[in-house]
C-alpha cells in the first residue's frame, strides 16, 4: 500500500482500487454479504468505492459535492449525484450502509453529514467514516508538514513559500477535523451508535485512539464504525458508551 501511495498524484487508480477491494472485503466480512444492499458511497470522488461495491452487486448510491471530482478519470459512477453531504437528496431510513471515505476533511461542518448519515440509514444499518485527521502526517495533505505549524498558521506559512496548493487549499477544500472532539461529537449525537474507533492502515493499533495527543499524531487515518440505533432506543434517549476524551 506504502508504495502504491507514493505514486498516487501521479498513478491513483492502483492505489485506489487496491483501497477499496480491501475494504469492501472488509465490509462484507462484518455485514455479510452486500449484494442486495442499498448503499450509499458519500464523497464518491471518481468512483473507486462505488465501483467495487457494485462488482459485489450491491445497489449503490454515489454522491459528491463537487463536480470536478466526479469528472476525474477513474472509475465514474454510474449515474452519480451531485449534492451537498449534510442535505442528503434521500429519504429518511432509506439505506442500508454507508460509505464515507476521507470526506470530514473537505467539508466545514461534521456534525451536519453524521447528522444526514443518520437519517438516511435504515435502523440497524451500519456506516463506515473515515477521515485524514489534521495532525497526522499527512493532515494538511499537498501542505504538509507545514500542516503541523498549526491550521492557520501553517498554512499561511506554506503558501508564502510555494504559493496556494494544487488543491485542498486550508478553509475552500481542506478543514481541521480533530479525532478526540469527533468522538465526543458522536457521542452527543443519539441515533449513532460508535462500535468502533481504529487507524485506518493499522487497525491492530487500536488502543493509540485511546491516548489523546497521541491519536492526533500518529492515527494517519480515522475509521469510525457507526450504527444506527433502533428507533425504540433513540425514543429512550439512551446514549453511546463513552469513548474518553
Amino acid at each position: 500500500m506504502w508504495r502504491l501511495f507514493r505514486r498516487e498524484q501521479q498513478d491513483p487508480a492502483p492505489f485506489y482500487r487496491y483501497l477499496a477491494s480491501e475494504l469492501v472485503r472488509d465490509l462484507e466480512g462484518r455485514h455479510g454479504p452486500l449484494e442486495g444492499q442499498r448503499l450509499l458511497d458519500l464523497g464518491c470522488g471518481p468512483g473507486w468505492y462505488a465501483e467495487a461495491l457494485e462488482r459485489l452487486g450491491a445497489r449503490v448510491i454515489a454522491i459528491d459535492y463537487d463536480g470536478d471530482e466526479l469528472a476525474t478519470s477513474g472509475a465514474r459512477p454510474s449515474a452519480p449525484l451531485l449534492a451537498d453531504g449534510g442535505r442528503l437528496p434521500l429519504p429518511d431510513g432509506s439505506i442500508d450502509g454507508v460509505v464515507c471515505s476521507n470526506l470530514l476533511e473537505h467539508t466545514p461542518d461534521t456534525e451536519a453529514i453524521l447528522l444526514d448519515i443518520a437519517r438516511v440509514l435504515r435502523p440497524g444499518g451500519w456506516a463506515y467514516v473515515s477521515w485524514t485527521n489534521w495532525y497526522s502526517p499527512w493532515g494538511g495533505h499537498e501542505m504538509s508538514p507545514w500542516h503541523l505549524l498549526g491550521p492557520e498558521r501553517g498554512s499561511r506559512l506554506y503558501e508564502r513559500r510555494h504559493g496556494p496548493p494544487r488543491k485542498n487549499r486550508y478553509g475552500e477544500g481542506l478543514f481541521p477535523v480533530h479525532i478526540g472532539p469527533t468522538l465526543r461529537l458522536v457521542e452527543r449525537l443519539p441515533q449513532l451508535e460508535l462500535e468502533r474507533a481504529e487507524p485506518r492502515y493499522w487497525p491492530w493499533a487500536r488502543p493509540i485512539i485511546f491516548v489523546p495527543g497521541l491519536r492526533e499524531l500518529i492515527t494517519w487515518n480515522c475509521v469510525l464504525r457507526l450504527r444506527r440505533r433502533p428507533d425504540r432506543s433513540v425514543e429512550g434517549a439512551s446514549v453511546a458508551p463513552a469513548v474518553p476524551a
